[in-house]
């Protein structure tokens, strides 16, 4: 095929059927900054059944069928179902399926399946003959396409709409990015506008005039905040009330929305040939915790909204994220917080090289086992100086590696003769590299190499799919969802936790607590300087240990790297309540990092977002107080004396997520619901509320006094009692309700 190559990148894989031929869409931008569209009529819909299926198949509807040249990864030889279009697939694989025919990647999307079998994640380079097209500068038919490198600079358009009272009507859309700042109103120009503001007329142009301003700016982004969850759906509304078409893509086609199915699956907003990234789900998607995700405490002016949106993504880097993600996995910006989906492309397109092929991901409602977790010992409560923290590097990719963990390698029912390594949990996998090892061995010095590149972005993208990897295998809507194998990784990480802390005891020294991958060793030593060096010898003395273990009882070399996470100069390891034993998953310390000195925690109510601000921050006084030293009554009496005289009353406010609507909550009704059913419109996803005289109420919306009391005893006295128990204090001593009770 003549011409040159010339890499890009995708934005969008989609599919459209054309005389009733499918014909994949791969919409994106080039390395010239060109946009481009390829389309390509030559895959086949298709899937797979078993050889030993053919006849009933057939009789299924299955047909015809032809030699494919792939096994299963049973070893069985499949033959290769296609029908005409996409979706013609669901209903041939479920009356297969129900009558016991077993299938093979029928759930595979159509556009999905082009670039795993061309091996195309995120980056591709194309050759052919172009023609300009309407909306896109160059369209490729039929084209040479390639795996490339190459890692592009999106443009970004930021948009946030203002509505009536309820939702129903748009008075106006705000604008920024790719050169604008501007705000689009529905009403008409009466006297002087505001500065960048454009008068539309009525709410019909406003919505057209939307419209084509996307179109002229031609970002390859539109984001905004709660964008698919809110701002499209009134605008999709208000456009079909209307008879506007919505057409904001690079192609004809209307804009439409895709509601996530299940708590894996996040909304889609569809536009023809550009990605819709809404920030909060990037922000998720990233694992970055907020207490709030909204910007409403910040501005309620359209502009300021839009331009917000685009200040948190460039500081957080979150569309440079999601394209680095995309390149990794293989999937469009917008999914890579699909860790199945991530998992599922690069682990088909492995398979696909090697001619097999995966079973159909199972319907959902089958029972599965339950999967084991990491383990975690008992700790010791007590308040302790110099406590070494050592951790395994990547503990679960690490196991992977070490022990050959891999869905194409595990062997159900090993024979006499099979060289296996065994888990302790006796499942088996075979002697050599598998799929997913070496997967993550080609991983582990890319992020190594990112990080000395001081490339942060890399560096996390990286960090998120390897520690994917092992969750995926213990979810059952995953296509290589095994129990055996998931529970083979945790079996492995207790039993060498488990190895470790005895090693270490051995050796003199004690073990506070363990979670997992870490060990609390308490150094026995004052001064700072020496617990670090102590900790640098305990690191190198279990890395050859470990190594020699590992060779010794499974044969296989160590992949596991123990390393020195922190040293603790305070550590509190805090009662469970009502208990004298030690409590799991919570704890405080206080660390020294780049000279400074911060408390840090760890499960406990000051990083929990379902308490107030009040016992958050009353927590990390305390904490602070106790570990440099410092008197805690008069504080903690005066925070009450203020408490009670309502001089805290704004920080006194409950946030609760939402798992279902109000009305859903049956069973039981919790503060947050009751409040949400008090509230004039209708609750988001997470509501906030006050506890009042008359029990919980929308904090917006509150109509009776405060019940200081129940913050004293729920909010401010369960933060305080840890520390107060620890210092032979007693909290209502301290307060001064101590009289009240004598009075009795």
């Amino acid at each position: 095929m003549s011409g040159d190559w010339t890499r890009g990148f995708i934005l969008q894989p989609a599919y459209r059927i054309e005389s009733g031929c499918p014909v994949v869409h791969l919409w994106g931008r080039l390395e010239s900054g060109e946009t481009f569209l390829v389309r390509d009529r030559r895959l086949r819909p298709h899937f797979y059944v078993r050889a030993a299926d053919a006849e009933q198949a057939m009789r299924l509807g299955a047909a015809p069928l032809a030699p494919s040249g792939r096994r299963a990864l049973t070893g069985e030889p499949v033959l290769r179902v296609e029908v005409p279009t996409p979706p013609d697939t669901p209903p041939l694989r479920n009356r297969l399926e129900n009558a016991g025919v077993a299938t093979f990647q029928a759930d595979v999307r159509f556009a999905m399946l082009y670039l795993i079998e061309r091996g195309i994640r995120g980056s591709l380079a194309v050759r052919g003959e172009s023609r300009a097209g309407s909306g896109v500068d160059r369209v490729f038919e039929d084209p040479d396409l390639e795996p490339a490198d190459w890692q592009p600079e999106l443009s970004v358009l930021s948009f946030d709409i203002e509505t009536d009272v309820n939702a129903q009507r748009v008075l106006s859309v705000g604008l920024y990015g790719c050169g604008a700042a501007e705000v689009l109103l529905s009403t008409e120009a009466r006297g002087g506008l505001p500065e960048a503001a454009v008068a539309a007329g009525s709410e019909a142009a406003l919505l057209r005039l939307f419209a084509r301003r996307v179109r002229e700016l031609d970002p390859d982004v539109l984001t905004g905040w709660n964008a698919s969850d809110f701002d499209f759906p009134v605008l999709l509304r208000s456009a079909d009330r209307l008879g506007v078409a919505m057409d904001l893509g690079r192609g004809p086609g209307p804009t439409r929305r895709r509601t996530g199915r299940g708590r894996f699956q996040a909304t889609q907003v569809l536009v023809p040939g550009r990605l819709v990234l809404d920030g909060p789900g990037l922000v998720r998607g990233a694992f970055m915790r907020m207490e709030r995700y909204s910007l409403d405490y910040v501005s309620r002016h359209n502009l300021t909204d839009a331009r917000l949106v685009v200040e948190i993504l460039e500081r957080l880097h979150l569309v440079e994220l999601a394209v680095e993600r995309s390149r990794l996995t293989g999937l469009p910006p917008d999914r890579v917080a699909s860790s199945v989906a991530a998992f599922d492309f690069l682990y088909l397109t492995e398979l696909h090289q090697l001619d097999l092929v995966a079973p159909t991901v199972r319907r959902p409602g089958e029972q599965t086992p339950a999967m084991g977790g990491g383990h975690v010992f008992r700790p010791a409560p007590g308040l302790y100086r110099n406590v070494l923290v050592l951790d395994v590097k990547s503990l679960y990719p690490s196991l992977i590696r070490s022990f050959h963990i891999d869905p194409l390698g595990y062997v159900a029912e090993p024979g006499p003769d099979d060289d296996v390594v065994v888990a302790p949990n006796g499942a088996a996998f075979r002697r050599r590299e598998g799929i997913l090892p070496r997967l993550l061995g080609e991983l582990f010095p890319r992020r190594e190499a990112a990080k000395a590149a001081g490339d942060e972005v890399a560096s996390y993208a990286i960090k998120i799919l390897m520690n994917s990897f092992f969750g995926v295998l213990g979810t059952p809507v995953c296509r290589f969802f095994n129990p055996e194998i998931a529970n083979a990784i945790t079996s492995f990480g207790r039993e060498l936790l488990i190895w470790s802390r005895d090693r270490i005891e051995a050796g003199g020294r004690r073990v506070l607590y363990g979670d997992t991958d870490s060990l609390f060793i308490e150094s026995g030593v004052e001064d700072p300087a020496a617990a670090i060096a102590l900790g640098e010898a305990l690191v190198a003395q279990l890395n050859e240990e470990l190594a020699a273990y590992l060779e010794e009882r499974w044969r296989v070399p160590s992949q596991l790297e123990v390393e020195r996470e922190r040293l603790y100069l305070r550590l509190f390891l805090p009662p469970a309540r009502h208990g004298a034993a030690g409590a799991r998953k919570r704890y405080a310390g206080l660390v020294e990092e780049h000279g400074e000195r911060r408390v840090v925690f760890t499960g406990l109510e000051a990083v929990r977002r379902d308490w107030t601000r009040l016992a958050r921050r009353v927590q990390r006084e305390l904490y602070g107080r106790l570990f440099r030293d410092q008197p805690v009554e008069e504080y903690l009496k005066r925070t009450v004396e203020r408490l009670r005289r309502g001089e805290l009353d704004e920080e006194l406010v409950y946030r609760k997520a939402m798992r279902k609507p109000p009305e859903a909550y049956t069973a039981t009704s919790p503060p947050h619901v009751v409040a949400a059913r008090k509230m004039s419109r209708r609750p988001g996803w997470l509501v906030s509320y006050v506890i009042t005289s008359a029990g919980p109420e929308p904090a917006a919306e509150r109509q009776h006094p405060l019940d200081h009391e129940h913050y004293v005893a729920r909010q401010i006295r369960p933060v305080a009692e840890p520390v107060l128990d620890l210092l032979g204090l007693r909290f209502e001593k301290v307060v001064g309700d101590d009289r009240q009770l004598d009075l009795f």
